[in-house]
């Protein structure tokens, strides 16, 4: 838990936690959204290179903030790989936390697909029920994967109308934003919009909304998907000089990748995040068996083992991730971006931030232990990133524009 500082201004400091990966229409809307409903600044809380899918981003993430600032986000913060990388819960957890650790955000603003807080709030609280986990843990044994399990638990004590809400993702993970704030003692008050356009993941398109991952496969297959993105946005891509030639996609990396996974043995693989109960025996014959990286994530997931968590798996795997180097919390606040508004945000925080403050070289040789340690874990994957694209540029300025996004 952290203890927050008592804030020092009355204006509305409002937040999101995001990947933009890449920024839609769909982004556009939540922040103006949370604009109108009055928010004074705006801090977008984003996952630099590597995503919660396991997968690289499709374009870096400087390019990404500097979207999100052209967007009407004021302040753009990286959450660590660490915990961008990462499941549901941790991956949550980390935003809050680094949320938390501002000292002076009063909100934090998700998307679900019910659009309705009460009732999101009901739903974490069934999930956190101990009746539900010994249920639950019953559903586990018989080969569930851990979003079913949780479901069905519900369903037995809460009923239907609860567990309906945790069919759907974004209602997910919007309880998982809840139980972090419980879970860190938090002020920030939860507020959610409901989801507009395209649903999450879905190959269907509705006027000039798409899902993220639509708008991926739309520029992973050489086509134009700026018409789901607003201009700035896709002239912010369009112009980026830095995207890898991967475009998200890991079969773009798969002879490293499957380099990294063959050079592992089974005591490599079982100090990998996410793998226990001797999944790493799962992994290592897939990899000895698999003749392509399709191959072997089909043979390792199951109804227990989803292909999102595999994924994440081998993206520890390549980037050389262990257990020992996820961290309870996030031990710093690396700033990837700010406008005006965001200096002034920038200003507050000298009062009230409670943990170091990440934007030019100095403050990285600054950090001690623990950061010193995840700052060194982020840069090395920021080197691979790097490694795997092409005319590297990842320092940009817009005085223009009044953006200024931060590289070290």
């Amino acid at each position: 838990m952290i203890n927050i500082k008592q804030k020092q201004t009355e204006e509305k400091i409002s937040s999101v936690i995001c990947e933009y990966n890449p920024f839609h229409n769909g982004h556009e809307y939540m922040l103006k959204k949370m604009r109108d409903n009055g928010a004074d600044y705006i801090i977008a809380c984003m996952s630099g290179n590597f995503t919660q899918r396991g997968i690289p981003a499709i374009y870096d993430k400087y390019s990404r903030t500097r979207a999100a600032l052209c967007g009407g986000a004021d302040l753009v913060i990286e959450l660590p790989v660490t915990f961008s990388c990462a499941g549901a819960e941790r991956f949550a957890y980390g935003g809050i936390f680094l949320l938390n650790s501002f000292g002076c955000v009063d909100e934090i603003v998700f998307g679900s697909e019910c659009g309705d807080i009460d009732t999101l709030k009901k739903a974490a609280k069934a999930v956190e029920d101990k009746n539900v986990s010994v249920i639950m843990r019953e559903f586990l044994k018989s080969g569930m994967t851990f979003a079913s399990a949780r479901q069905y638990a519900v369903k037995e004590i809460y009923g239907r109308e609860i567990s309906a809400i945790l069919s759907e993702p974004n209602n997910n993970l919007a309880v998982e934003y809840i139980k972090a704030l419980l879970k860190t003692g938090s002020v920030m008050a939860p507020s959610t919009l409901k989801r507009k356009g395209a649903a999450h993941d879905s190959g269907e398109t509705n006027m000039k909304f798409a899902s993220a991952k639509h708008i991926r496969d739309i520029i992973e297959n050489g086509e134009c998907a700026d018409l789901f993105m607003p201009e700035y946005a896709a002239d912010v891509f369009a112009s980026a000089n830095n995207r890898p030639p991967h475009g998200g996609r890991m079969s773009k990396l798969e002879n490293a990748v499957l380099y990294s996974l063959r050079m592992a043995d089974r005591k490599k693989l079982a100090e990998l995040p996410e793998v226990g109960e001797g999944l790493e025996n799962r992994i290592y014959s897939a990899v000895r068996n698999g003749n392509s990286l399709e191959e072997i994530i089909d043979s390792i997931k199951s109804k227990r083992y989803t292909r999102s968590r595999i994924c994440r798996i081998i993206m520890y795997a390549f980037l050389n991730i262990k257990k020992s180097d996820m961290p309870s919390e996030p031990q710093y606040i690396r700033i990837l971006g700010f406008n005006g508004r965001g200096r002034e945000i920038l200003k507050i925080m000298k009062k009230t931030a409670l943990l170091p403050v990440v934007m030019r070289y100095s403050d990285m040789c600054r950090l001690n232990g623990k950061a010193k340690d995840m700052f060194d874990v982020e840069s090395r994957c920021d080197d691979i990133y790097a490694l795997s694209g092409e005319n590297i540029d990842i320092c940009g300025r817009n005085l223009t524009e009044k953006i200024i996004v931060m590289s070290l």
